[in-house]
């Protein structure tokens, strides 16, 4: 043969090499193509292990989300607290131990929402860091992926100019690479090293593939998640600082009350310290009552039945009003009190202070028997408002302003928090209070086994 005819027998050989060149990819075969990597056995071991991390991760999510839900909820109902406490505060409608005790589980709620949103915060970093480290091991397997294709395909161009014809025309006729290594005819033709790093590709492909899916997975789920835990720090700021004006405003409140009670406290103490007038109010303070309280009771009696008011009381009674409370019930030291079994001087309600014209609630639902000054006082008299709950229970609000409320009078109907007047400080006070008294069966009994 000469050499003219193996030069034509060379040149469609090396048109055909350019074309498995172009074919290949130009990137395949780049410098550092000629760096060896052990072609390792093909394990299923990496691919479990991926699919293993992805249902972590599932769960770690799962957790998360599970997490803000949880917190959302709470907030919610710390939400509805805050506003119940600064509407208490605004109308002074709860005493000032029971707004304190309330203020304090605030606190409580509030301490707790912060430690779990801190958790989530936590959680949602571990989340940022498994992120960044499957994004990691993605761009590593893909770098693995790419040598070992380089590699393999620098076999199958050498396969070409050794004449493998048959391998040849497998890679020419494949749409793709990893098309030509699922062909088994040019399977069997590989060397065991080449089936191997055949084998280990389709392996990198498919953990490479399973990485993809979760780094996608948590960058969906970080990405939400942040934009809801931000959402969830700015409520909580806010709920901070809403709780922080409740307890300035309950702080400047109670010192209001505090000089309201030492102003009353001072002039109870003249009182004492005058003994016409200390009768004189003793007597004012245990006829009037007594005398009242029979009219009342004869009056309920006898219209037992006939009139709105209900047999029985069902449920709990109110505060009507918040505040300092500045003489329980029973036995006092009150000099202006009247003696009441063995007590020298026996308080027979509960005396709420606020600041004056403070509004006044109906403790329960019930039937107004009367309205007015209390016509057996020596004057000055107390105006008073008096609630048949049943015909057995029935409230007292003594000392308010002596002016009807639109709709409050005798015979009306009220409802559980139904406003009925304001504190002041008529009859025989020494400041602005409401004395508020419950009788059941003609007999006084302590408010607070009512509320």
């Amino acid at each position: 043969m000469t050499a003219s005819n193996d030069r034509r027998r060379f040149r469609p050989r090396l048109g055909r090499w350019r074309f498995l060149e172009l074919l290949l990819g130009i990137t395949l075969l780049a410098p550092g193509m000629a760096m060896q990597i052990p072609a390792t056995p093909a394990k299923a071991d990496s691919l479990s292990d991926a699919i293993a991390a992805e249902q972590r991760l599932a769960k770690l999510i799962a957790d998360q989300r599970a997490q803000l839900a949880r917190l959302t909820s709470q907030q919610a109902a710390l939400t509805t607290t805050i506003a119940s406490t600064q509407a208490n505060l605004a109308g002074v409608s709860s005493s000032i131990d029971d707004a304190e005790a309330q203020m304090s589980a605030l606190q409580g709620q509030l301490s707790q929402a912060q430690g779990h949103f801190d958790s989530l915060v936590a959680e949602q970093v571990v989340l940022q860091t498994r992120l960044a480290q499957l994004t990691n091991l993605q761009q590593e397997k893909q770098r693995e992926l790419d040598v070992r294709e380089q590699i393999l395909a620098g076999r199958l161009v050498a396969a070409y100019e050794s004449d493998q014809t048959p391998v040849l025309q497998q890679i020419l006729t494949a749409h793709s690479l990893t098309d030509a290594l699922s062909q088994a005819s040019y399977y069997s033709s590989l060397s065991q090293a080449d089936k191997a790093l055949a084998d280990q590709i389709a392996q990198d492909q498919k953990t490479l593939s399973q990485i993809r899916q979760s780094v996608e997975m948590a960058q969906a789920a970080n990405s939400q998640l942040e934009a809801q835990v931000a959402d969830q720090r700015s409520q909580l700021a806010d709920e901070t600082t809403k709780v922080k004006t409740a307890k300035d405003g309950l702080a400047a409140l109670k010192t209001q009350l505090d000089a309201e009670l030492a102003q009353q406290q001072q002039n109870q103490s003249k009182l004492a310290g005058s003994k016409a007038a200390l009768a004189a109010s003793i007597k004012a303070n245990g006829q009037a009552v007594d005398q009242l309280a029979n009219k009342i009771d004869k009056l309920i009696k006898q219209n037992k039945g006939k009139s709105k008011i209900p047999s029985v009381y069902n449920g709990k009674l109110h505060w009507p009003m918040g505040g300092v409370i500045s003489q329980q019930f029973g036995c006092t030291g009150f000099a202006a009190e009247p003696r009441v079994g063995s007590c020298a001087h026996f308080h027979q309600g509960i005396d709420i202070v606020s600041p004056c014209y403070t509004p006044v609630y109906a403790a329960g639902s019930g039937v107004i028997v009367f309205v007015g000054y209390n016509p057996y006082d020596a004057p000055p008299r107390a105006w008073m408002v008096i609630i048949a709950h049943s015909s057995s229970l029935v409230t007292w609000y003594a000392h308010m302003t002596a002016k009807s409320i639109p709709g409050i009078v005798a015979g009306a109907y009220v409802s559980t928090g139904q406003l009925i007047g304001t504190e002041n400080t008529t009859g025989h006070s020494t400041g602005c209070h409401l004395h508020w008294a419950v009788r059941v069966n003609g007999t006084f009994m302590n408010p607070r086994l009512f509320v």
